[in-house]
């Protein structure tokens, strides 16, 4: 058994935290088995402004008659845009890795954390213990169980940022944030959209002006198609495309990608072994101060679910 007096499980948030901890004096492991840094920095802020970039400059070129200018968009280098993303991502986080692993304080440990028993984890053969853990190991995309989906080769927000090939056609399902900030960067480059939202507005869970203009624009948006209260009920594959029927009518393309929020990684890491209360979501109950049902244990970030943005997380972990 390894002690430790501080184990983190999550280089996101957490990376900053264990470090912090480390230059205090305080023994400490962390734990990760994804590449560093994170969803923000792997597949999520980062990755997904930079391409957005590239689709904003698309827009401005279809604009230039506004300013006095003759301009028109000949062409994307699609894989340049995607690559030119991923190549920074990918690096960051390995200057990470190194910069981590070349110390003896935190002691890094690349694998998939499981509770095995209170305050004692699981990782790579290893049992782990300490007084101390902070538990920001994040979440994943959340897959609703529509009829079909599991037949057909669809998309998430991480594999959409991943793509090399502009596809012809994509139908989106879900109209939050990632749905509409993904949705945005493909048919600015010239992909057509269709995006299917369960309720009368994009961004629900923003303010109700906010909601209703972006929708009202969205309406108007070239390259994009946006149906409104319509329910994914099954998916199917049809030729060459993919087929979303809601009701009894039904759209098609040649991708899809889900983006119907997330699901915290509680349920991966076994939380329960080690007592930590979870709400019916998945979510660790945390109070205020980011504290969990057992003393001298933490959790923050998203899978805390408290507010679930790099920002909040990164005060969080201060």
């Amino acid at each position: 058994m390894l002690k430790f007096d501080l184990i983190v499980i999550g280089a996101g948030s957490g990376l900053s935290l264990a470090v912090d901890a480390a230059q205090k004096g305080a023994k400490v492991a962390i734990i990760e088995k994804g590449p560093m840094g994170g969803t923000c920095l792997n597949r999520g802020c980062i990755p997904s402004k930079i391409v957005i970039h590239s689709a904003e400059v698309a827009e401005m070129i279809g604009r230039a008659k506004e300013f006095g200018l003759s301009a028109s968009l000949r062409g994307v280098d699609f894989k340049f845009v995607t690559n030119r993303a991923n190549k920074t991502v990918d690096k960051d986080a390995r200057m990470i890795e190194k910069g981590i692993s070349s110390g003896k304080n935190p002691k890094l440990f690349k694998g998939e954390a499981k509770f095995i028993g209170k305050k004692v984890v699981g990782v790579n053969g290893k049992k782990l213990t300490a007084k101390r853990f902070v538990i920001a190991a994040g979440a994943r995309p959340f897959i609703p169980p529509i009829p079909g989906l599991d037949k057909v080769n669809f998309m998430t927000s991480t594999e959409a940022l991943r793509q090399t090939k502009l596809p012809k056609s994509l139908i989106v399902i879900g109209g939050g944030y990632i749905g509409c900030e993904l949705g945005n960067f493909y048919s600015s480059l010239g992909c057509k959209v269709t995006i299917l939202q369960r309720g009368p507005l994009l961004l629900p869970r923003e303010d109700q002006d906010v909601a209703k203009t972006i929708t009202k624009l969205w309406k108007k948006k070239e390259n994009v198609t946006l149906i409104v209260n319509a329910n994914a009920s099954k998916v199917e594959k049809k030729n060459a495309k993919i087929v979303v029927w809601y009701g009894k009518k039904k759209v098609s393309a040649e991708k899809l990608l889900v983006a119907t929020g997330v699901r915290p990684n509680s349920d991966l890491l076994q939380v329960d072994k080690t007592c930590v209360k979870v709400n019916k979501r998945g979510f660790i109950k945390v109070n205020k101060f980011m504290e969990t049902s057992v003393q001298g244990i933490w959790a923050l970030g998203d899978i805390a679910g408290v507010y679930m943005f790099k920002h909040s997380a990164n005060l969080e972990a201060e």
